[in-house]
């Protein structure tokens, strides 16, 4: 297993134990935890690019962890009044939109390069930086402007890269 594959699998096991600290009230170190786990997500790629190990199983892996490092930490900020329910839905609609399509590709055994679109990679980073700002706020610091700003930018990247996700889909159903 190459260094990016474990930053990945890190990621997924990491979920967890910020969710057991999250239900145990302990936000702060759900915080930390999430961080680290949003850390991983942000190097992985990075690395496998660098050591040239980039690997199927990352490739399968990586949008998995990503999703349910997200849908879980978002479910978490709902769950305190910080992110609201259209938005949760919304990205759980999309992200179920893609595992479904990534299921369906692997039970037709459809080879396609895996490869994330860019405005997912936004998408994704946008997200990140939209909880670091929610937790901090919650947590204390008057942050609000910049958590809405980025609640924003992640509403319009989601619609944008879900757009996109579902028209690549319906280009490979018509090919097949």
């Amino acid at each position: 297993m190459s260094l990016a594959d474990l930053l990945t699998v890190s990621r997924l096991v990491l979920v967890p134990f910020f969710l057991f600290a999250f239900l145990r009230g302990d936000y702060f170190l759900a915080f930390i935890l999430f961080a680290i786990a949003a850390f991983t997500d942000l190097v992985d790629g990075t690395v496998a690019r660098i050591l040239k190990r980039q690997t199927r199983f990352g490739a399968v892996l990586d949008p998995i962890a990503d999703k349910v490092l997200m849908v879980t930490t978002v479910a978490c900020l709902l769950v305190l009044k910080i992110i609201p329910l259209w938005f949760f839905i919304l990205l759980a609609v999309r992200d179920v939109m893609i595992l479904s399509g990534l299921a369906w590709l692997k039970v037709k055994k459809i080879q396609v390069p895996l490869h994330p679109l860019k405005t997912s990679k936004f998408a994704t980073l946008s997200n990140i930086a939209m909880v670091v700002f929610g937790f901090l706020t919650f947590l204390g610091h008057p942050l609000q402007l910049w958590f809405h700003i980025f609640l924003f930018i992640s509403t319009l990247l989601i619609f944008v890269s879900g757009w996109q996700y579902a028209s690549i889909g319906f280009g490979i159903l018509k090919r097949t």
